[in-house]
């Protein structure tokens, strides 16, 4: 589960950034809909949260 909060922190970190969904899905390649089904039941995967945070950071 604690993957799954860190998920959420980090997808929150999306949404207050402004960051375009459109562009996220097609750089990480997923979709929305499945980062929030990870973040509400885990467990998820760790190449997510790393690639999620790189982009976060990058952009």
């Amino acid at each position: 589960m604690e993957e799954s909060q860190k998920l959420a922190e980090l997808l929150n970190q999306v949404e207050q950034k402004g960051i375009e969904w459109d562009k996220l899905e097609e750089q990480l390649n997923i979709s929305r809909e499945l980062l929030n089904l990870y973040s509400r039941s885990g467990p998820v995967p760790p190449r997510i949260i790393n690639n999620l945070k790189k982009f976060i950071e990058e952009n």
